[in-house]
């Protein structure tokens, strides 16, 4: 089993790693443009990958940390019910192609250092053409999709679709998880689709990926966001499992307190070479997201 070092980790061959934030959000002190970059110079990033709020508000979301109480197996997919139940009020705000196009605008004067997730509603009739018309537009690097915001199938035709089509254009799909049943519909769908890129928000369902095994899911990835709800024995679980090179920095943005600076520390105190942190940091978002610049 991996440990996490004591150590901060800090040397030079880490100091010259690309740091990617692979899972942010518009709000909070991420809700403007000017206000991301500097978050990013005084964390250490370099680049980020924002979707939607889904309010897009500078109201703060100070989260605490949690995980001093929950230290090993964290909140898993017991929180999505309250997350669900958020969604109520959260629903007559949000509005999916208002927060894009939002999203869009904020990254837009940043080339190289902000990216757009588009935040995708498999559940909308008409979902697929918006797709291919807003990617055509904005060029977004990655769809985002949420369970507990909108109910779709994992197995469903929609998403079947949506992989295919995901996987032609090298667009990875980030996922986040509502149950157990889902994350065992995901094993089954990336193994129907082995072009196309999965990367799984928050290590949901770890337990039910690792059963799956890492051979049997090469084209599955973790988020380890965020610090303050994912204690770190997850993410060594998930490390142990999957190994560094299937790992994604994320904050998580703007749920908790300087979110960014305390991932980027757990990553360089893991107990691993600084070529696996490298990964962990930047290398493998900068891959599977076709970051070139």
């Amino acid at each position: 089993m991996l440990k996490a070092s004591k150590s901060s980790g800090s040397n030079k061959s880490e100091g010259c790693a690309i740091v990617v934030d692979a899972h942010a959000h518009t709000s909070g002190e991420f809700c403007r443009g000017g206000d991301v970059v500097r978050a990013m110079d005084e964390a250490g990033a370099d680049k980020a990958i924002l979707c939607p709020g889904p309010i897009n508000t500078p109201k703060k979301w100070p989260i605490p940390d949690l995980t001093k109480y929950f230290k090993k197996r964290g909140f898993g997919f017991w929180v999505n019910r309250y997350l669900r139940l958020a969604n109520i009020r959260v629903a007559r705000e949000f509005d999916v192609v208002e927060s894009n196009a939002y999203v869009a605008g904020l990254v837009r004067p940043f080339p190289g250092r902000l990216y757009q997730a588009y935040w995708a509603d498999p559940s909308a009739p008409d979902f697929q053409d918006t797709l291919k018309e807003k990617h055509a537009e904005w060029n977004f690097v990655a769809v985002k999709l949420h369970q507990c915001f909108q109910k779709f199938e994992i197995d469903s035709a929609a998403m079947h679709e949506l992989a295919g089509w995901t996987g032609a254009e090298g667009l990875p799909i980030f996922i986040h998880l509502y149950a157990k049943r889902d994350a065992r519909a995901l094993v089954s769908l990336a193994a129907s689709h082995p072009g196309t890129t999965f990367v799984v928000a928050h290590m949901l369902g770890i337990e039910i990926f690792a059963g799956a095994g890492r051979a049997a899911l090469p084209n599955v990835y973790f988020d380890i966001s965020p610090p303050n709800l994912t204690p770190i024995g997850r993410l060594l679980r998930t490390l142990d499992a999957f190994g560094p090179d299937r790992l994604l920095l994320g904050s998580d943005t703007p749920y908790g307190k300087n979110n960014l600076k305390k991932i980027i520390a757990r990553v360089r105190g893991l107990d691993i070479p600084d070529r696996d942190k490298a990964l962990i940091l930047g290398g493998n978002a900068r891959r599977i997201y076709n970051l070139t610049d």
